[in-house]
């Protein structure tokens, strides 16, 4: 998913680059005449100061002279643009959001914990270290969580552990303003609407739970050919927006569960029915 961030990087990079040509021309000069690690995937980094007065790293081209490493930028700016616009159009504020289940639920741990590092979260939402830490990179790249690197974090406003004070041995992240308005726009009709467009396979589980009946995870998974633990976060992120529910009962009558053909099946798993609310949009968007 294309993100406002990346867009303002890769622009003021090609405008730093353009600022600072002449000193870019000599870096690249340079660096073709000496022996160096740059000659293996034929970029350099340089440190520039932006037109602002920022410091920023920029990964050049060693082929290109200074104009072509900007106008490059300036190319993809103009796609990524284009891009981004064609995903608010169909997913609107959630644009920004990583079309992954586990990204939906990093969110709602976060709004709950106040602050967390990724092998925490991994362990609290049952999926891959590595996979949250990747999802947390794109998730602050795209401005929806910010970072805790100093100084410590207290018990008070991490409540998922379980020490009076915490050591910042580790990356923590919180909700952004960005990402706490969007979990807000999470709970509003039109934000449901946007998940059924937005989370792959959402939609596919939603309306198989509507046309027929209960379900569970394993079951969608073997059915639909998904892959378990991409279906068994589906469900979960669809039932943290309120799209789908868990099933009360203590077994499910055949008229209820147009699936499986029985006459009765006793609970054995974690049974899901979709809302009202996912009902009606499903209608609306069908």
């Amino acid at each position: 998913m294309v993100s406002e961030a990346e867009i303002e990087r890769l622009r003021r990079e090609a405008d730093t680059i353009m600022t600072r040509i002449q000193r870019v021309e000599e870096a690249l000069e340079r660096a073709r005449s000496e022996d160096g690690d740059h000659w293996d995937d034929r970029e350099l980094d340089l440190a520039l100061e932006t037109p602002r007065g920022e410091d920023i790293t920029v990964t050049l081209d060693l082929d290109a002279d200074a104009a072509a490493n900007a106008q490059t930028r300036y190319e993809r700016v103009s796609e990524l643009e284009e891009k981004l616009e064609r995903q608010r159009e169909v997913v609107g504020q959630l644009a920004p959001l990583p079309a992954d289940p586990v990204a939906y639920l990093v969110l709602s741990h976060l709004d709950t914990v106040e602050g967390n590092y990724p092998r925490s979260m991994a362990g609290h939402l049952d999926a891959g270290r590595g996979h949250v830490e990747e999802l947390c990179g794109r998730m602050e790249t795209a401005g929806l969580l910010e970072r805790v690197e100093s100084g410590t974090v207290k018990q008070r406003n991490v409540k998922a552990k379980q020490a009076d004070e915490v050591r910042q041995h580790h990356t923590y992240y919180r909700l952004s303003r960005e990402g706490d308005h969007l979990l807000r726009f999470l709970g509003d009709r039109e934000g449901k609407r946007n998940v059924l467009r937005h989370l792959p396979d959402g939609r596919r589980i939603a309306e198989r739970l509507a046309r027929g009946g209960p379900d569970y995870p394993r079951m969608t998974a073997e059915e639909l050919g998904m892959d378990f633990e991409h279906a068994r976060h589906c469900y979960r992120a669809l039932r943290r927006v309120g799209l789908v529910t868990t099933y009360e009962g203590s077994t499910i009558k055949g008229s209820e569960r147009k699936l499986k053909p029985k006459d009765e099946t006793h609970r054995k798993h974690t049974y899901y029915v979709t809302t009202d609310t996912a009902e009606q949009l499903l209608r609306e968007l069908g």
